[in-house]
């Protein structure tokens, strides 16, 4: 084996244990470092192609400034550590580390994670390859097509999204010592729609009369360089471009990807890619960009053509006009919504849904991360077979690890037959372990020998049996948090944190609370055979005001019980205010950093008994009476059981009436 590693490591003996069990294993340790500094001198002098990389070293320098490095070099490294605080351990995945090893480590803990370290740097840049071949490919094809500029621009459009993520897109073209401006623009609003914005339209939505648009976009410099603007830097370059100031404010933007294209003429043709998050662009997706210019060249060279030249031109915009909204069908079935923070979340799905990885749903309760997990499953190759739901804060602790991994029988009191564990029975398919957060530290433990190992072994049974299960967990808990505070593993953390996405709350998407709601009242009315006559605008207008602390969840409940005590002939109203809505102990997602919301039964007296009773029944008879449980009566009411069983002994509901 020729692979060489560099350990970057001050303690003596932990090195030294490190160079050992690598050298029996047969890899080539080429030095050992002690401090930042040291370790540079090898890289440069040695290559190598992973590091093992301890966060505290000796010196002002860290590991975690050193992993920057290693990042621009793609080199592969791993972090060592006793333990980390909640800050430390954010800087650290911020790096995207290839793994992490928790200290005291046992031999094999170290090779596996090795070897789970190659296999990811590996196979990062044969995604990558194989991405920039997609893309290509998708370029050659776009460029033959016997299709309108416009249609083209957008399908190029179309192709990099999930790659270079955008909620709106400049594409422009400027001859060098002319004032003339040519070109259109797409604005994203939903998934996979997009809106063409020509030059009359932006003069319509901006507010700005057509000729003094065009004076501002006459007057506008070239981008001649390639470069991204975030935070900060966006501001400064909007104030030194006023047509780039003017999209932002329009369409509400806060950061700009700029990819000048050069061509034969003169030509310069920058696509500008624009996104609502201050943060939303690296120096990956400049690289990217860079790497498929001469694939762009042709989609642009194929639409400048001179046969096509006159087509590219403001007189075209009238047809552009016509061409207002282009809709492919969405694979996400059950989500609703088009806002962009939804949207963001509907493209990581899409990027990470063909793959093996890894991925850790974050988010409120109530977001719809189950959701979410079973897009993700049906859009993978694993589709055909079973998605298995296993929801680690419901099992009591003495019966997880039965239930994950199963047991022979008779291997405890009790075991009277042999029982197939979650684990196995998800084998070549995908498994999805909701309230993550809540497994206990012993199981973590065993959960990580799981993953790393791809093995289970049956309470009681005598050899480990081998799965092939891709992994998607979820919790509503800060798992960085809890990670500082001891009760949850880091390496479990950093094993299942490969592809994090987060789950947006409601108050965070309200722009798709009127879909959602409709979307609920037309299922309710459906399942309760009534007729449907909308919702009222001041119904809506409360419900948007609303913080929703049970979010999409809270709505559905909500919903539902507007539809009960509705007659079927009129629009749906609320018949309390919100605040007295019937919730209980609803904790939001501290990752997001958002106020804990507590909310208990207030103010039941300025109710009406009778309508309380009604709601209560109408859930009670929808779980067939059931009360505690996953799907109980006390979940779809965000109560506890033992408060919804006190509600029914005062309200005077007994369960043989049901």
């Amino acid at each position: 084996m020729s692979k060489k590693i560099l350990i970057v490591e001050d303690e003596f003996i932990v090195a030294n244990d490190l160079r050992l069990i690598l050298e029996r294993e047969g890899y080539l340790v080429c030095g050992v470092a002690a401090s930042v500094q040291e370790a540079r001198e090898f890289i440069k002098q040695q290559k190598p192609r992973l590091v093992l990389l301890d966060i505290h070293l000796k010196g002002k320098l860290t590991g975690i400034d050193l992993a920057k490095q290693l990042r621009e070099e793609d080199i592969a490294f791993v972090y060592l550590s006793a333990n980390s605080n909640q800050r430390v351990l954010e800087e650290a995945k911020a790096t995207e580390p290839y793994g992490f090893l928790v200290k005291p480590f046992r031999e094999k803990d170290v090779l596996v994670t090795l070897d789970i370290a190659w296999y990811r740097h590996e196979h990062s840049l044969e995604s990558r390859l194989r991405k920039e071949s997609l893309l290509q490919n998708l370029f050659i094809e776009i460029s033959n097509e016997a299709a309108r500029w416009e249609q083209k621009l957008l399908l190029v459009a179309m192709a990099i999204q999930p790659y270079i993520p955008f909620d709106y897109m400049t594409a422009t073209m400027k001859i060098t010592g002319e004032e003339s401006f040519k070109g259109c623009s797409f604005f994203r609003i939903g998934f996979e729609q997009y809106q063409v914005i020509g030059a009359k339209e932006l003069s319509v939505i901006s507010g700005l009369k057509t000729e003094e648009l065009k004076r501002l976009q006459a007057a506008a410099p070239v981008d001649k360089i390639a470069a991204y603007y975030n935070e900060g830097n966006f501001e400064k370059i909007c104030q030194q471009q006023p047509v780039k100031e003017l999209i932002a404010k329009t369409f509400d933007l806060a950061s700009v990807l700029v990819m000048p294209l050069f061509l034969a003429g003169g030509k310069i043709f920058p696509l500008c890619f624009y996104s609502r998050r201050s943060d939303a662009y690296n120096t990956d997706h400049l690289a990217l960009l860079s790497r498929l210019q001469q694939s762009l060249f042709t989609v642009i060279e194929s639409i400048l053509s001179k046969e096509k030249m006159d087509a590219f031109s403001e007189s075209s915009e009238n047809k552009v006009a016509l061409m207002q909204e282009i809709e492919i069908i969405s694979n996400f079935e059950g989500i609703i919504g088009s806002s962009p923070p939804l949207l963001n979340v509907l493209d990581l799905a899409t990027q990470v849904a063909p793959l093996d990885t890894s991925v850790l749903l974050l988010g409120e309760s109530g977001t719809g991360k189950e959701k979410i997990a079973r897009c993700i499953h049906d859009l993978s190759s694993r589709k055909i077979k079973p998605l298995i739901k296993v929801n680690c804060g419901a099992l009591p602790a003495s019966l997880i690890e039965s239930e994950l991994f199963g047991h022979e029988k008779g291997s405890f009191t009790g075991a009277a037959d042999k029982r197939t564990g979650k684990f196995e029975q998800a084998d070549e398919g995908t498994i999805f372990l909701d309230e993550i957060g809540e497994l206990p530290l012993d199981l973590q433990v065993k959960l990580l020998r799981v993953l790393q190992e791809k093995e289970i072994e049956r309470i009681g049974g005598k050899a480990p049996v081998k799965i092939d299960v891709r992994i998607i967990a979820a919790t509503n808990r800060n798992l960085e948090k809890e990670v500082a505070e001891g009760r949850f593993r880091l390496d479990l953390y950093y094993r299942l944190n490969v592809f994090p996405i987060l789950s947006p709350s409601l108050r965070e998407r309200k722009g798709d609370i009127k879909q959602l709601a409709h979307y609920f009242a037309l299922q309710c009315c459906s399942r309760m055979k009534k007729k449907f006559a909308g919702i009222s605008k001041q119904m809506i207008d409360e419900l948007e005001a609303y913080q929703w602390p049970g979010n999409i969840r809270e709505l559905e409940n909500i919903i539902e019980q507007s539809v009960i005590l509705n007659d079927g002939k009129s629009e749906l109203i609320l018949r309390r205010p919100l605040r007295n809505t019937i919730i209980s102990e609803n904790n939001i997602n501290e990752s997001i950093n958002h106020d804990q919301a507590i909310k208990t039964l207030t103010d039941v007296k300025h109710l009406q008994q009778q309508t309380e009773r009604d709601y209560i029944f109408s859930i009670l008879k929808k779980t067939n009476g059931r009360i505690r449980g996953k799907g109980g009566a006390a979940e779809l009411l965000n109560l506890k059981p033992t408060t919804l069983e006190s509600r029914m002994a005062k309200l005077g509901i007994k369960k043989e009436e049901i």
